[in-house]
């Protein structure tokens, strides 16, 4: 009987971190900084994540990209990043409001690669709030997210990213 729930235990462990129910916690990225690190569950208060992306958001954003949207349901982009960025104010969209994509996502994809996940931040040069969105994470509504352990919310607010092996 002990050994049949050891081997329930363990496979329920093995399920849980294959569809990414994984417990937050704190990891180190490659440039030394401390991360809280949040999986889609941890990082959303009150809604889930979308656990399909729309068949749109899949054809406009390639492989190896976190893809991000000015609207909510994968609307006006996307803005694409491959590689990590310190100033999303670097890179000039005309419909945000300051235009440039700093504080200007409302919906986005990781399609990156390789198993990365993607951190974001709400200041530039990796400061201010942050989450790990692991490969493959999507959501449509940004409002329905918040940082996470706080009450902030993910839309219109991220200037910074970091690809990472951490989430």
């Amino acid at each position: 009987m002990r050994s049949f729930r050891l081997a329930a235990a363990l496979t329920a462990t093995a399920l849980a971190a294959l569809v990414g129910l994984v417990l937050p916690g704190n990891a180190f990225a490659a440039d030394g900084h401390t991360t809280t690190v949040a999986t889609a569950p941890q990082a959303v208060q009150g809604a889930a994540a979308s656990a399909v992306v729309s068949p749109q958001a899949i054809g406009d954003c390639p492989s190896t990209y976190f893809c991000f949207w000015v609207n909510s349901g994968y609307n006006d982009g996307p803005g694409k990043f491959s590689g990590s960025n310190t100033n999303w104010g670097a890179y000039a969209h005309s419909t945000c409001g300051n235009g440039t994509w700093s504080d200007c996502a409302s919906s986005g994809y990781n399609h990156g690669t390789s198993g990365l996940g993607v951190e974001v931040w709400s200041g530039t040069g990796y400061t201010g709030l942050s989450a790990c969105l692991p490969k493959d994470w999507s959501n449509s509504n940004f409002a329905n997210l918040v940082w996470p352990g706080t009450s902030t919310s993910f839309n219109d607010s991220i200037s910074s990213n970091y690809w990472t092996s951490a989430c």
